[in-house]
């Protein structure tokens, strides 16, 4: 069993002891107001597919990881990555996809990463298949340091079913476990 809890100001425990910790792999508190303004952003690895690091891989690839927010997105069918996270990476693009969105219909390359939640017990995704897009993420800036408001990760449906998620809106508390 393990716990989340990220920088201070971003997120923190109200009171871990009225809420039932047994077989959680992920117990998180924010404000309402963080909520309300900012989405449910966790912070997330990406990194280059297990399976193209592989050296018997048709284009082995060196390992390239780096980490970033992640904002839930109920809508989403697929995970989405920023475009610019890809080329960071050096990810090889596997096709396009057509996304449609509220602003038109884009193409945009797919990819396959690793996923994994930062300081969780939860089971990491390994080559899972996500489309791009360009979310407005900062890269310089996350370089820097990853910023709550500065997501480069979309948690689409294909993440979200597997997990169990509770989110108790009057405590805002986010439970998520597999």
């Amino acid at each position: 069993m393990a716990n989340y809890v990220s920088a201070p100001i971003e997120y923190s425990f109200k009171n871990p002891n009225s809420i039932n910790l047994k077989n959680l792999d992920v117990n998180f508190d924010m404000s309402s107001k963080t909520l309300i303004n900012r989405g449910l952003n966790i912070l997330v690895e990406i990194s280059t597919a297990s399976s193209s690091i592989d050296i018997k891989s048709p284009i082995p690839q060196p390992l390239n990881k780096i980490q970033v927010y992640a904002q839930f997105d109920t809508g989403a069918n697929r995970t989405s990555i920023d475009i610019k996270l890809a080329t960071y990476l050096n990810l090889v693009s596997l096709g396009t996809s057509e996304l449609i969105t509220a602003g038109g219909k884009y193409n945009f390359p797919n990819f396959i990463v690793d996923f994994q939640l930062i300081e969780t017990e939860l089971n990491p995704f390994i080559d899972l298949d996500v489309n791009s897009c360009d979310l407005s993420f900062n890269l310089a800036k996350n370089l820097k340091r990853p910023s709550i408001d500065n997501f480069g990760v979309l948690i689409g449906r294909d993440i979200m079913s597997k997990w169990h998620i509770t989110w108790n809106g009057p405590t805002s508390t986010v439970i998520i476990s597999d």
